[in-house]
């Protein structure tokens, strides 16, 4: 498992953004997946203040989940947090980014629909991801297999009730609509982002585990190019 350590959320969120332009810089057509939630909102913010938006023409961007029964304009969903801190900052056009639509009447269709594109697309070169306090990664809860590609989840209490703070009133929440662990292990490179007290224990959790479909996260240990990227807080229990 490889671990890079930044000393604050600061200095994490400026590094991944800057990681990202890199990217794109080396490959201008790159196909990236972005994840929502309050960890990286901070890094969308410095990309969107550092990059030269000529760059952005031939990149496309794709939503790593959704709440089933949640839409993309509803404040507190995924695809609104990505869409609001993210792409109209930077003032993308419809054909450079996909969410998944956890309104459609056909979930197995929506997914079918983002399998497809990330198949177009060569697969992904890039995802970026969080790390949810039960090890889930997106919304691939505890059991996920490590091959499924888009799909819907039925949520665990935990994330049901973590997931509440973004919406301003109680909202229902008991499954998700996610891109797959095989996507992302597939993913030319991946970054798991994760800040705060809070990640440290499932942190070092991950770090002291075998690969185990029991923690969801702990898929890293299979991918090729994939890297925790922390603040000095979530490595605090760690012997680093």
């Amino acid at each position: 498992m490889i671990l890079k350590v930044l000393e604050n959320h600061e200095m994490l969120s400026e590094h991944i953004a800057d990681h990202i332009i890199d990217i794109i810089k080396e490959k201008p057509n790159a196909c990236i997946l972005l994840t929502s939630g309050d960890t990286p909102t901070l890094a969308y913010k410095y990309f969107t203040e550092k990059v030269d938006k000529n760059i952005l023409k031939d990149v496309f961007f794709i939503g790593l989940d959704e709440w089933v029964g949640v839409s993309r304009n509803q404040k507190g969903g995924c695809s609104y947090m990505v869409e609001n801190s993210f792409i109209k900052p930077l003032g993308l056009s419809e054909n450079q980014f996909t969410f998944l639509d956890g309104t459609t009447k056909d979930l197995g269709d929506e997914c079918k629909r983002v399998d497809d594109i990330i198949t177009e697309k060569g697969g992904l070169d890039f995802a970026l991801v969080g790390l949810g306090l039960n090890g889930h990664i997106g919304l691939n809860e505890p059991g996920t297999a490590f091959d499924t590609r888009c799909h819907v989840t039925d949520l665990e209490p935990l994330t049901a009730e973590v997931g509440q703070k973004y919406f301003g009133e109680n909202t229902k929440l008991s499954q998700g609509i996610t891109v797959g662990l095989g996507h992302l292990l597939n993913a030319k490179q991946l970054i798991v982002m994760a800040s705060g007290l809070k990640k440290a224990s499932i942190i070092k959790q991950i770090r002291e585990s075998s690969p185990t479909e029991n923690l969801p996260a702990s898929f890293v240990h299979l991918h090729k190019n994939a890297s925790f990227w922390i603040d000095r807080e979530a490595s605090s229990l760690l012997d680093t």
